[in-house]
């Protein structure tokens, strides 16, 4: 009896992960993209105590992000599919590469809105709920950058409230999610250098 019951409740976990990444990546297939303000802590492989930034995200389909950052200064990353930019308010200058010289923070963001199934892309390695949380332990398939990625739920909304990601060279980010909405229709999302931006390519 009792190897009967938890056979069913193998059964029933196992259901459960896969209905509710199945109700998840339909949310994230049907939204056209996501604005949220963002608590963002970075540790440095090596180092202990965290840099902490806060920004303004908003993010659309086809891939597009933009993340503001206004603590502990300004500056901007704004990635689509043909380039990335990073700028420095302050210093007045950019920096222009290849969206395959990807950042953690652009990798994460891009789940929301990269128009591929989150399970082609990642397999889900454990599942863990409580009462109105459920999460994810997520591990890339193919992409070679990060190593592992975890995004916990709002169990009801499928609102993330966090994300962690860690990369193969040892560097984490934790992102803290507030005012975080999903939106049916594109955002429109530009952003221009202003003049006399000294710009560096890579």
């Amino acid at each position: 009896m009792r190897a009967f019951l938890l056979f069913l409740f193998i059964v029933f976990n196992f259901s459960f992960a896969s209905d509710f990444l199945y109700n998840f990546q339909k949310i994230v297939s049907n939204s056209k993209g996501f604005e949220a303000r963002i608590t963002q802590k970075t540790y440095q492989a090596g180092f202990k105590n965290p840099d902490v930034f806060v920004a303004e995200v908003k993010a659309t389909k086809p891939l597009t992000v933009k993340i503001d950052y206004q603590k502990p200064y300004q500056q901007t990353i704004f990635m689509n599919k043909e380039k990335i930019v990073l700028y420095n308010k302050e210093e007045n200058q950019a920096v222009i590469t290849s969206p395959q010289n990807s950042l953690l923070i652009t990798d994460v963001i891009s789940i929301f809105v990269e128009n591929k199934p989150i399970d082609r892309i990642f397999s889900v390695s454990t599942l863990k709920e409580s009462d109105k949380y459920v999460v994810l332990d997520l591990k890339p398939k193919t992409q070679d950058d990060v190593k592992s990625i975890q995004i916990t739920l709002e169990k009801v909304t499928y609102i993330p409230k966090s994300i962690t990601a860690l990369d193969n060279d040892g560097n984490k980010i934790e992102i803290t999610f507030e005012n975080f909405k999903y939106y049916n229709t594109a955002l429109n999302i530009d952003f221009k250098l202003p003049k006399n931006t000294e710009i560096i390519k890579q």
